[in-house]
């Protein structure tokens, strides 16, 4: 057997081998199913689906209800029940989270439902500077950090915070409804993490909190 053939042989075999190393990482870490893929015909399917939290919603009973968006732009429920959810770390608003799952619907919707703890994948994501928030994106989700620069309260029980960063400066509204056992330790000098959901208030931005996971005193974080 020649040099030429030899060589040939060993090109072939190393294509071969990257090919089965390639596969095997594969099916060690399945790739993300795309949500726009999820239909009926994949009803009682165990996925994987990986996208960032674009809505949320705490129960009082201690479920946490999500909807995930990924780049294929559509979005999917997952309900992690309280079970589950006292095993994980904080879930925020723009954090991205990869559940595996099986597809069930509920009131004619889809959704992937996690069966314990190791089913969800949580990565933080880092807040958005302040000096970034402009007028123009009101309507989105947003996660922000700053210290704490004054506090009002209403008789409602609503509470306006502005916090700033850098010479810039921000309210969060936090409606009365929202239950915090730390809305009693958001005093001025502290740094807060909040998302929620930017909108406009007699024209000026401003985050409005529409979960008390979306509130966070760093130094507790």
């Amino acid at each position: 057997m020649n040099e030429n053939i030899l060589t040939k042989v060993g090109l072939a075999c190393s294509i071969v081998g990257l090919g089965i190393l390639y596969v095997g990482a594969i099916s060690v870490h399945p790739q993300p199913t795309p949500i726009a893929s999820l239909d009926n015909s994949l009803i009682g399917v165990r996925v994987t689906i990986s996208g960032e939290v674009v809505d949320l919603y705490e129960h009082p009973n201690g479920h946490l209800f999500l909807k995930l968006r990924d780049d294929s732009g559509e979005v999917i429920d997952v309900p992690i029940f309280s079970g589950v959810r006292a095993g994980l770390k904080s879930i925020e608003f723009l954090d991205v989270v990869t559940v595996s799952g099986e597809v069930s619907t509920y009131r004619g919707r889809l959704e992937v439902v996690p069966e314990d703890a190791e089913d969800v994948k949580v990565t933080h994501t880092p807040p958005t500077k302040l000096s970034n928030i402009t007028v123009e994106n009101s309507g989105y989700p947003a996660k922000v950090q700053g210290t704490i620069l004054n506090r009002r309260e209403f008789s409602n029980g609503s509470i306006l915070l502005t916090i700033h960063e850098d010479g810039s400066e921000l309210p969060v509204f936090i409606p009365c409804w929202i239950s915090n056992d730390k809305l009693a330790e958001l005093d001025v000098g502290k740094t807060l993490r909040a998302s929620g959901w930017l909108q406009l208030y007699k024209g000026k931005i401003e985050l409005k909190v529409v979960s008390s996971s979306g509130l966070h005193l760093v130094e507790d974080a």
